[in-house]
Order: structure tokens, then C-alpha cells, then sequence
């Protein structure tokens, strides 16, 4: 089936070729791998029912089986669709999101769900209830973007979920669960002859049709057929254990991608793969040892199986604690920098709320001010809460003699900025007009070193700049006092005041 499907897109042209970057492989390579198992899985047991009174039909249509094997099937359908759109023309991330909620769903209505989890520490699972809905939905989404994110290097994806489903064979033959069994049978079957083509040098690719596919069987094969609210704790337990590979990349490349700051969707060459062969390691061997390492956590898992209590404790423990170690040499990332990112996060989101208050603040202030300098006072309390290090304000003189100056300067001020010195500061001076009417200028100067600036100081600014050359318009179409705190008699405007010879008040 597989051979079939390579030669069919060949002929099609649907390859995918590489950029030198992440895409290693030499030569265009069939990317549509996930129909040649959608049908070598589904097939075999789609024949079985031509066959009817044996002992496979039967179990297969057993009440309330065939709706489960129905949602099996519409769900894989889904998955499998939206990877084969996202193979020929890279859907968004997010539509690609929509359809996997959407296939977890269907799997969660007709009975594939997770109603129990288990506890480690007790015999008795963990009843969910109402949250049975989006734990289903959440473990279907995890399993596919798993799966997807570790289809990057020939044989690696498909392999994985090979030995996963032996791990799952062999936690079925020791619950006597035999339609879980006879699926389990089918997906080894589907893979292992996917794989024939798929190890290095591949002749063809999973693609996301593919690695879709896989990561939503794997997640549905390990909780259909359950007979007893036990085993589908134990067996939600056992894939978490057994795929810990592709789950631990995906939450160190969740966990890294937000410490850097960059899209959770972007591309990067720093999955676990990829620093094994930075680290030296050939393509194949590579792939070899995250074989073995999902052998080795099939069998803590089978060990879980076996044995529930200190023993389950211990082999979770350890695997922490091989986790943690992971994340320091393969994660590129510090637990001492998360923390501190995390206080950073924290503080920074609380001073931009006090800023942005304090700017709203300011503006309510400013339409009452009667006065230049009460316009700049208010702003002042502002300035303050966005950590600014110096704010001025010119205001030129329509009689040609000195500008009036206006300067707040906060507890990290700074000097003047020397034209001849470098200075490790921000600075920028907008235009304080309206309707035309070119009022002064406001400059803004804040340190850069030792902290990080409000993102949003911009559009704060630019707020309180459109306020200031607001009520100085109000100002001058009425009677108001001049720019100090001491009022003008009469019925003076600022052109008056502006016009008159050496007045000099601030």
C-alpha cells in the first residue's frame, strides 16, 4: 500500500523538497506517507466484515463497539484531511487546531473518552466528570502535535509509534482486552510496513497527513475497547509514559519558544533530534537512540502496569529527574532564567497596568487644568509610571526670545544628551500641534540598562502628546493664565501672553 501511495505521488508531483535548513533529505521525497496507513490500517479490518458470524466480526459488533470503531474512523478521516490540505498548500496553524478540536471531539461523542484518570497512588481512579470533555479534547490535540513535531528526522515519527503500539499490545495482553489487541495488531502492522520505506534514506515521508494520523490513533487505540473504569486510567497513564519522547519535545519546544519569545508555531532546528546531530551523531544513529529511549520507557511503562504502588512512585520520580536533567543539556534553557522570566513577566504586566491607569489619570487631569504648567504637572505623575528618566516640554515664544522650557526629571534621570558622548539611553521628541498649529515639542529620554522598557510607552505617549496639544487649543481659544502657576489678570490668551516683551514666568 505504501509503495503504491509513493509512486502515485511521484507521478503527481506531490514531493516534498529540500531548503537546506531543516529539511535534510537530498532530493524531493513523496510526502503523502499517512494515506498509504490510513489505508493499510482500515482495510484489514474494513474486510473483516464481509466475513460475518467469527469471532473477529463479533467482536468488532459488539454493542456499543461500533460506535466507537465509527468514531475511530471519522476521527482518523479528519485528521488525515487536514493534514493532506496542510501537505499541499500550509494551512494556518490555527485551522489546523480548529480540525484536530474538531476530530477530538467526535471522538470524545461517540465514546472515546476519558472519563477516569489514574492515581498513583491509590487504587482508586480519579472520577472527571463535567472536565471529561476538554481533558479528551486536550489529550487528542497533545498526541497529534507530538507526533507532528517529532516527524523530523527519517523513520523517527513512525518508529516511535511503533514501539508506543507494542507497549500497548502488550499492556492489552495482560488486561485480556482483545479488540484493543486486534487494533493494536492492525496499527504495528500499518506502521511497521510504512517504515520499511520511511528509514534512512526515506522513499517517502509522513507528512502532516501522516503524523496527523498517528498521533490521533495513538491517542484512540489507547482508550478504546476498555472494559473496566481501571483500565482506561491505567491505560491513559501508559502512552503518557511510553511517548514521553515526542511529549517531552514538544513541551521543551513550547517551554523554549516562549522563553525566546518567539511564535509557538515558527520553525526551529533545536527539537531533540536536531541536537543530536549537532551534537555529532549520524542520521541514523540519531534515530537509534530515541529508539531505544522509547524502548526503555515502554518498559517503565508495562512496569506501571504491573505494579501500582511505591514501584509507580519510584519510576515517575525517576523519570522526573531524567527530565530535569534533559532540559539542562538538550533544552538550552536554565530553570534559574524561566523563574526569572516569569518574575519579569509578572512585574513588567503590573507596571504596564500602573502606567496605562496612571496615563488615563493624566488626561482627565488636563482637561481641567487651567493652565500650562497644571497640563504638565499632570502629565509629570504619568511620566513617573512609566519609568521615564527625563521628560521635557518646549513651548517657542511667537516674540522671538528664549522658549519656555518645562523639564521633569525622575529618580534614574539622566543628563542632557552631549552630542559628542554615547549614552545607553532611549530618547525620541514628538511634535506637540493640532489642526495644523504647531504648539512645541515633547522629548522623552529613559534608561535602557538594568531594566526593560513598557512596550506600550509609545501609544502612551502618543496619547498624552494628542492631549497636551488638545487643552493647549483649549487654552488659547479662551481666558486662561499664563504658562506658570500664578493666573493673569484679565482676559488674556497664550498669544497675548506670548507677545509679551520679556515675560519670563514658569
Amino acid at each position: 500500500m505504501t509503495n503504491s501511495v509513493r509512486v502515485g505521488a511521484h507521478r503527481l508531483g506531490l514531493v516534498d523538497r529540500p531548503d537546506n535548513y531543516r529539511k535534510l533529505h537530498k532530493r524531493p521525497v513523496p510526502r503523502l506517507g499517512g494515506v498509504g496507513i490510513f489505508f493499510a490500517f482500515f482495510l484489514p479490518l474494513a474486510f473483516l466484515f464481509f466475513f460475518y458470524r467469527n469471532q473477529v466480526s463479533d467482536l468488532l459488533l459488539l454493542h456499543p463497539r461500533p460506535v466507537q470503531m465509527a468514531g475511530l474512523f471519522g476521527g482518523s478521516l479528519l485528521a488525515i484531511g487536514v493534514g493532506f490540505v496542510d501537505d499541499l498548500c500550509n494551512i494556518r496553524a490555527r485551522w489546523k487546531l480548529v480540525f484536530q478540536i474538531l476530530a477530538a471531539t467526535v471522538a470524545w461523542y461517540t465514546g472515546l473518552s476519558i472519563d477516569v484518570v489514574s492515581n498513583p497512588f491509590g487504587n482508586t481512579p480519579i472520577t472527571l466528570g463535567f472536565f471529561s470533555f476538554p481533558v479528551t479534547v486536550l489529550w487528542f490535540v497533545m498526541c497529534m502535535n507530538a507526533v507532528n513535531l517529532m516527524d523530523g528526522l527519517d523513520g523517527l515519527a513512525a518508529g516511535v509509534c511503533l514501539f508506543v503500539s507494542l507497549t500497548l499490545f502488550l499492556v492489552s495482553l495482560h488486561f485480556r482486552n482483545v479488540l484493543a489487541m486486534l487494533l493494536m495488531s492492525c496499527f504495528s502492522g500499518a506502521v511497521f510496513g510504512f517504515l520499511l520505506f520511511n528509514f534512512y534514506p526515506a522513499k517517502i515521508f509522513l507528512g502532516d497527513s501522516g503524523s496527523m494520523l498517528l498521533g490521533f490513533l495513538v491517542g484512540a487505540l489507547s482508550l478504546i475497547g476498555s472494559t473496566r473504569k481501571a483500565e482506561t486510567a491505567i491505560a491513559l497513564l501508559i502512552p503518557v509514559v511510553a511517548l514521553g519522547v515526542p511529549i517531552f519535545d514538544t513541551s521543551l519546544t513550547i517551554l523554549r519558544r516562549w522563553y525566546k519569545k518567539c511564535p509557538s508555531g515558527s520553525p526551529d532546528r533545536q527539537h531533540i533530534h536536531h541536537v543530536l546531530l549537532s551534537m555529532g551523531y549520524s542520521h541514523p544513529r540519531a534515530v537509534l537512540t530515541l529508539y531505544v529511549t522509547t524502548m526503555v520507557l515502554g518498559g517503565a511503562a508495562l512496569l506501571i502496569t504491573v505494579e501500582r504502588s511505591e514501584v509507580t512512585i519510584l519510576v515517575l520520580g525517576s523519570l522526573a529527574l531524567i527530565a530535569f536533567v534533559c532540559v539542562r543539556v538538550l533544552g538550552n534553557v536554565r530553570l534559574e532564567d524561566v523563574v526569572s522570566r516569569l518574575t519579569q513577566a509578572q512585574t513588567r504586566k503590573r507596571t504596564t497596568t500602573n502606567a496605562r491607569i496612571s496615563v488615563e489619570h493624566a488626561i482627565h487631569e488636563m482637561r481641567a487644568a487651567l493652565t500650562a504648567g497644571g497640563l504638565w504637572e499632570a502629565c509629570s505623575a504619568a511620566f513617573k509610571d512609566m519609568n521615564l528618566a527625563r521628560a521635557t516640554l518646549t513651548l517657542p515664544r511667537e516674540s522671538g526670545s528664549e522658549p519656555e522650557v518645562m523639564t521633569w526629571l525622575g529618580t534614574n534621570s539622566i543628563p542632557a544628551p552631549d552630542p559628542g558622548k554615547q549614552s545607553d539611553t532611549w530618547s525620541g521628541t514628538l511634535s506637540v500641534r493640532r489642526n495644523e498649529r504647531d504648539y512645541g515639542a515633547l522629548e522623552i529620554a529613559l534608561k535602557v540598562s538594568g531594566t526593560t522598557p513598557i512596550a506600550e510607552i509609545p501609544e502612551y505617549m502618543d496619547l498624552l502628546r494628542y492631549e497636551l496639544a488638545k487643552n493647549l487649543d483649549r487654552l488659547a481659544a479662551g481666558p486662561i493664565t499664563a504658562y506658570g502657576d500664578k493666573p493673569f489678570e484679565g482676559r488674556e490668551t497664550i498669544e497675548d501672553v506670548r507677545a509679551r516683551p520679556g515675560k519670563d514666568e514658569s
